[in-house]
């Protein structure tokens, strides 16, 4: 019980001390700036056309969704990269 205990205890000294690093805190960031982007694309798409229907392969929503998961490859390249 008491092993069980102190692995719970080490993950979560481990993910603290992780998450105050300031490169998880700029990756995290990023991360959530390019999943909203790629989330949001298809409103925005929506607000440029002003029209309900866009198709899959607008070029609006593809770009929209090209920029978001660029943010999402940045962060993932921080956090391999610095976050060590």
């Amino acid at each position: 019980m008491n092993l069980t205990l102190n692995v719970f205890q080490t993950f979560a000294d481990n993910f603290v001390r992780r998450i105050q690093m300031p490169a998880i805190i700029v990756a995290l960031v990023f991360a959530i700036i390019g999943v909203s982007l790629a989330v949001l694309g298809r409103r925005v798409a929506r607000v440029v056309r002003k029209s309900n229907e866009i198709e899959d392969n607008d070029p609006v929503l593809i770009s929209f969704k090209a920029v978001g998961l660029v943010f999402l490859f940045i962060s993932v390249l921080i956090v391999v990269f610095r976050g060590v």
